[in-house]
């Protein structure tokens, strides 16, 4: 027993000379190492043991006295960040840095950021703003087609440019009036001419096949029903001698057979103009629908017939308030009431002060309406009226002019004043093509192509790293609408986790994208629970607004896309806020 207490003490002995041998050897060897001159706050200074700002025989005597010791044991002593026993690694860093002194480093004062209080266990991604003109679904340049219903239907749809998504269609009626009909001529058994049915090659077959032509290529339609067209051009208040429209019963009539076609192919319609009424259907030069009473007649019918979640155009504010009052409020907006659903359409936009009679109360040499009476400027309380009406209503049409040059009011800096105050969705391509010419001449025709109708930017996000499947995934999303208008049209905002073998779409039904107004920065606030059939892994995290129409909802061509750069992805139709969204057990 005495042998083995001797033995003992005599490798404890040995242990020490060795390990003050070892000191002497790195004392030697480590004397040559660069002096280190301070350290990262917050992380330990090399070899200072006791946290003086230099090392010395104090840090030796510390680190040899704790040499081997495990954490339970050890008092002090440990000054390597990768483990936790003193060994030869710490003491290593005391002889490399022997003799050496450091000046501290002052901790920074903490910079407050806008990141709310909310943002615990989240990371904020910043997106970067694109100024490419987007080709998003309704709204932009649109390419106006004629198609005359008495004829085979030959496919006019088109896009004068790539991101043109939107075609205007004059459907004409002109062979569906009474043939013995004429200017001056009074008909005493006015005789009702159908249209053929579907399969017919005629009539509406042909109503049919353009919307089934919209549907393959991708467009949306703002559509229009005339009985007057190239034959009638002009106007006048000589209504017994204006070129015939069609009597109220018969046009009533013809609406009740285009109803069905129109509720079977709401998807792809944009908007429906009222139309019927006058030369092109604009609501002048009417030889049988001037009385107000029947202007109001085929706008409530149109209003029965037309799905309740798709608006009408009226193309003079004055009727609208006549008709429905206004302008819309934002209680009102959406709720399918009438007054919601009837918007505006200025098709001499710019032509003049009051935009060739737009914004006044009289029509055809009577008033129409009291509403500006007492205003110190009619022009200006009619665009007023326009403006708020078209926050929540379809607003476009065509620049009008008949002059060359266009009036002053033309150029570039009224032009995009008023398109912002009146929020334009939509323009015809074609006309007045002297005003479209000055806009491309003065430098704002891109400005313009980018923000007709919406245009939504991401800013931010507050996304969480992590969600377990069954738990709940708060998510803040900030955008901004740089576009001239809002959407009008109902569309669903769904989070889509997506990854090679998977993808769960997952609505937001508390979030409504027609009240991101123009002009104005939006917050979307999201609260979805991560269904129980998600298998755990790694996902792309995106914002996917799809068409509302089931038809349409996998395409694409009909999502719309954010005004952001590496955010898109076409084949999908998602934009991405994150590539590394986990979903956890």
């Amino acid at each position: 027993m005495l042998v083995k207490i001797v033995d003992s003490t005599q490798k404890s002995i040995l242990y020490y000379v060795a390990v003050i041998l070892c000191s002497v050897v790195f004392l030697i060897i480590f004397s040559l190492v660069p002096a280190v001159s301070a350290q990262t706050p917050g992380d330990l200074f090399p070899g200072d043991v006791n946290e003086d700002f230099k090392v010395n025989l104090t840090d030796l005597s510390i680190l040899l006295a704790n040499f081997g010791k495990s954490p339970a044991t050890r008092q002090e002593g440990n000054v390597s960040p990768n483990d936790t026993i003193v060994n030869l690694t710490d003491l290593s860093l005391v002889l490399s840095n022997f003799g050496k002194s450091f000046s501290p480093t002052a901790t920074p004062t903490p910079t407050r950021t806008p990141t709310p209080t909310s943002t615990s266990g989240r990371t904020r991604v910043i997106y970067t703003p694109s100024t490419e003109e987007i080709a998003n679904p309704e709204r932009g340049f649109m390419k106006q087609s004629n198609i005359f219903l008495d004829q085979a239907y030959s496919s006019k749809l088109g896009k004068q440019n790539p991101n043109d998504t939107v075609v205007w269609i004059y459907f004409h009626m002109e062979k569906y009036r009474d043939p013995r009909d004429g200017k001056g001529v009074t008909v005493s058994n006015y005789q009702f001419v159908p249209l053929e049915p579907v399969g017919s090659g005629k009539g509406l077959d042909v109503v049919k096949k353009t919307f089934d032509d919209a549907r393959t290529k991708g467009l949306k339609l703002v559509i229009r029903f005339l009985y007057v067209g190239y034959s009638g051009i002009g106007s006048t208040q000589d209504f017994a001698n204006a070129e015939p429209d069609a009597p109220l019963d018969v046009t009533l009539k013809h609406i009740d057979q285009l109803a069905p076609l129109i509720q079977q192919n709401k998807d792809v319609i944009l908007a429906v103009q009222a139309g019927f009424v006058g030369y092109w259907g604009e609501w002048h030069s009417s030889k049988y629908l001037s009385p107000v009473a029947n202007r109001k007649a085929i706008v409530d019918k149109l209003l029965a017939v037309v799905p309740q979640d798709r608006m009408l155009q009226v193309r003079y504010p004055k009727y609208v308030q006549n008709l429905y009052g206004g302008p819309i409020s934002a209680i009102e907006a959406f709720n399918q009431s009438n007054v919601s659903r009837v918007g505006i359409h200025d098709d001499a936009f710019l032509k003049d002060d009051t935009d060739d009679g737009t914004f006044t109360s009289n029509a055809m040499g009577q008033k129409i309406s009291t509403y500006c009476d007492g205003s110190s400027n009619t022009t200006q309380c009619w665009r007023d009226y326009y403006a708020k009406t078209s926050q929540y209503t379809p607003a476009g049409g065509e620049a009008g002019t008949h002059s060359n040059p266009p009036s002053p009011l033309a150029n570039c800096p009224n032009a995009l004043t008023q398109l912002n105050n009146l929020h334009f969705s939509f323009l015809h391509n074609g006309y007045a093509k002297v005003v479209l010419d000055t806009w491309v001449n003065q430098g704002c025709m891109p400005e313009i192509r980018r923000r007709l109708g919406y245009r939504l930017v991401l800013k931010e996000a507050l996304i969480p790293q992590s969600v377990r499947v069954g738990g709940t995934l708060n998510l803040d999303v900030t955008l901004s609408n740089e576009g001239f208008a809002s959407m009008f049209n109902p569309r669903p905002v769904f989070i889509v986790l997506q990854n090679a073998s998977n993808r769960y779409e997952i609505p937001v039904v508390s979030v409504d994208p027609r009240r991101w107004e123009a002009g104005r920065e939006h917050t979307v606030i999201a609260a979805v629970t991560i269904p129980s059939n998600v298998s755990p892994g790694t996902y792309t995290l995106g914002l996917w607004l799809p068409d509302q129409a089931t038809s349409l909802r996998g395409r694409p061509a009909y999502s719309v896309r954010f005004a952001n750069t590496n955010v898109w992805e076409p084949a999908t139709g998602i934009n991405r806020l994150t590539n590394n969204f986990q979903v956890t057990n």
